[in-house]
């Protein structure tokens, strides 16, 4: 093997769509395919069992959670991951690209994209096609402007991030170095500025803001904490 070729494992329910896409990234010369796999966890146990430099993943795996698959794959390597076939919703994608994903291609990427996408991350760049491109771009635009509208501060917001994901106002003290009475205070202005009276509604908000975590790491209190007489 060409000592220069780039190293690639595809994963993708349908062998058809494999063969179609290894055809085409051999007969460039630059790439060679060292695995395959059809889920999540043969996906899990291929990039284990054989070194390689890129993944390329469809993004539609059935009965595979596909963001507990991506951060254990990443987990375990710094080896870059492509997901294909990404739906254009922005929550999904911002819970993909938690998991340290590198690049992002749509349903109807052609085998020249993949090579760009692939050529892209392998030089240090994260890749998008253009409608996941200008999802995250419209995405961010609003999210800002809700941001600007409820006039929340950066520390509210990483506060704001924290309290949905279910950590307790001594937890978050700790993270940002600062006092539980100050978080208190950051809380109480959040709500106010929000309009929120529930821990539900701090996590809708969160969400929307493309905030909360929902990549499975979330922390669950067993009790609700009492702040002025309103569970939140």
């Amino acid at each position: 093997m060409d000592q220069m070729q780039t190293r690639v494992i595809l994963v993708d329910t349908h062998p058809i769509l494999r063969d179609g896409l290894r055809n085409s990234l051999e007969a460039d010369g630059g790439y060679t395919v060292v695995g395959e796999a059809s889920d999540g966890p043969s996906a899990i146990r291929t990039c284990e069992n054989n070194p390689y430099d890129a993944l390329i993943i469809n993004a539609l795996l059935p009965g595979s959670d596909r963001l507990q698959v991506l951060s254990t794959i990443k987990k375990n390597t710094d080896r870059k991951i492509i997901v294909s076939s990404v739906e254009q919703d922005l929550n999904s994608l911002h819970d993909i690209r938690k998991c340290g994903v590198d690049g992002f291609l749509g349903k109807d990427a052609s085998s020249k994209e993949y090579l760009a996408a692939i050529n892209t991350v392998m030089q240090g760049g994260v890749y998008f096609s253009q409608n996941i491109a200008n999802t995250f771009f419209i995405g961010s635009q609003s999210t800002s402007e809700k941001r600007n509208a409820y006039g929340l501060t950066e520390r509210e917001l990483e506060v704001l991030s924290m309290l949905s994901s279910g950590y307790c106002n001594k937890e978050v003290a700790n993270k940002y170095d600062l006092s539980v009475r100050t978080v208190e205070a950051h809380r109480l202005n959040i709500r106010r500025k929000t309009q929120s009276n529930t821990l539900s509604d701090l996590v809708r908000i969160s969400r929307s803001l493309g905030l909360a975590n929902m990549s499975g790491n979330a922390r669950h209190n067993s009790s609700s904490e009492l702040y002025n007489g309103l569970s939140l």
